[in-house]
């Protein structure tokens, strides 16, 4: 595989990996995963919801914050991805739910000629571990993410669980009829046959296993705007291996 089909490769994988600034294949890459999506059927105790997903995932190559004093903001997306899915909210329990999903859609690396099929299948599922104060739940998901590049026969894939832990709470006083909140989580990833690029940082530098922390803000009743919702924002901070970066967080952090 040519250095421009790595390249390519490695940014496709964002869609699901999120946002963060990466080494791929010897790039600076800056990743934001901007999750999109419509509510087709509210979930219900007994009842299974619907939700349309249309992650969109932009990359800029060699950019870095402090630049925007000199440069200003970037004129121009250096990567772009979009990969609509349907997610199904099942309930087990009254504390238990499952959302298997499935999603499939293209990725440019506006860089190189080449583009590609991206396609993820795979099962969450969310427990209510309760609380007073603040609200604890138990994330698992398993999910398997394949790219093929449309002008060659290369392809790449891997397969991924993960679990994770949150704490949400309150966080001062309500604004008119939303009531501000703040996320705690903390993540663990492991990879089967995990690829290069956004998941290792630099070749060879990365683990089949990461660990994330960091938090959300948002609000307990989620703000709408169109009907569409408005993500939570924060920051993480991941590592694994050799491997150390931040994360910036739009809407769930998993």
């Amino acid at each position: 595989m040519s250095a421009d089909e790595r390249n390519v490769v490695h940014f496709a994988f964002g869609t699901q990996l999120g946002s963060g600034v990466y080494v791929i294949s010897g790039r600076t890459v800056q990743i934001y995963r901007l999750p999109f999506g419509y509510q087709l059927r509210e979930p219900g105790p007994d009842s299974v919801g619907v939700r349309l997903t249309l992650p969109v995932t932009i990359g800029f190559i060699g950019f870095k914050p402090v630049d925007v004093i000199d440069t200003g903001l970037p004129q121009n997306l250096d990567s772009l991805s979009v990969v609509p899915g349907l997610e199904f909210d099942v309930p087990i329990t009254s504390r238990w739910r499952i959302l298997p999903f499935a999603e499939a859609g293209v990725a440019r690396d506006r860089t190189s000629e080449f583009d590609e099929r991206v396609f993820a299948v795979g099962l969450r599922s969310r427990f209510d571990l309760g609380g007073d104060a603040s609200r604890w739940t138990l994330f698992n998901e398993l999910v398997h993410v394949g790219v093929d590049l449309a002008q060659t026969d290369q392809t790449d894939d891997f397969t991924r669980f993960r679990t994770g832990l949150t704490s949400q709470g309150p966080l001062g006083r309500p604004v008119g009829r939303y009531q501000p909140d703040v996320l705690w989580y903390a993540l663990h990833e492991w990879y089967v046959d995990a690829p290069g690029g956004p998941v290792n940082g630099e070749e060879g530098s990365g683990s089949a296993w990461q660990l994330e922390l960091g938090f959300t803000f948002g609000t307990t009743e989620t703000d709408r705007v169109w009907r569409i919702p408005l993500p939570r924002v924060g920051f993480g901070y991941r590592f694994g291996g050799n491997l150390g970066v931040f994360r910036l967080v739009f809407g769930s952090p998993f």
